[in-house]
């Protein structure tokens, strides 16, 4: 590819074949960093400054590089702003009605834009808390279920989750918004759902 990263981040599970993947492509640290917030990155950070100083960022200035097939099927960095990203958590904030209090279950892959920007942007914007799930685990999701009022999932998380007997209608009766995406979702599934 033509990235060029600096830094990698990875689990310490992954640590022995992405480290390898990384400097050999030239990426000169790789840091870990796990679900329980164990692993370099954050050792690494105990030893510097809490003091912060803010990057000042205009909307137009680069946010992020984005890696698509487009309509080629051919990788390429796809480069967004920050006004591109703001613009986009506006809509769905005010499009699903984000409300003060709501709280988001997030078990979706943070390598892709569904959970790194949508889910995460959203909370973030409206300031809601979060409860993560590091990894997909339907029986956990749904035991959160009382504890939120926002999910965002893809439709083959909302088929595992309806294969558990712990999803009623009664542990689901907090929750106020359901989104599916990233993939279609069947209408069977989503009758299933309802």
């Amino acid at each position: 590819g033509n990235a060029k990263p600096a830094v990698v981040v990875c689990t310490v599970r992954n640590f022995p074949w992405v480290s390898q993947l990384a400097f050999q492509a030239g990426t000169r640290h790789v840091f870990t960093l796990n679900d329980d917030r164990s692993g370099s990155l954050l050792e690494r950070a105990a030893h510097c400054s809490d003091v912060q100083t803010p990057a000042r960022r205009g909307l137009d200035d680069l946010a992020a590089i984005l890696y698509t097939s487009g309509t080629t099927g051919h990788g390429k960095g796809a480069m967004l702003s920050h006004g591109n990203l703001l613009s986009n958590a506006v809509m769905l904030k005010d499009y699903w009605g984000w409300q003060p209090g709501d709280v988001l279950i997030h078990a979706l892959p943070i390598f892709h834009v569904h959970g790194l920007f949508v889910a995460i942007h959203g909370a973030l914007l409206n300031g809601s808390r979060m409860l993560w799930h590091g990894k997909v685990d339907p029986k956990a999701v749904i035991a959160d279920l009382p504890r939120a009022t926002v999910f965002m999932g893809v439709p083959t998380l909302y088929v595992r989750m309806l294969n558990e007997p712990a999803l009623t209608q009664v542990q689901a009766a907090h929750m106020r918004l359901f989104i599916s995406g990233s993939a279609p979702l069947l209408i069977e599934t989503f009758n299933d759902w309802k």
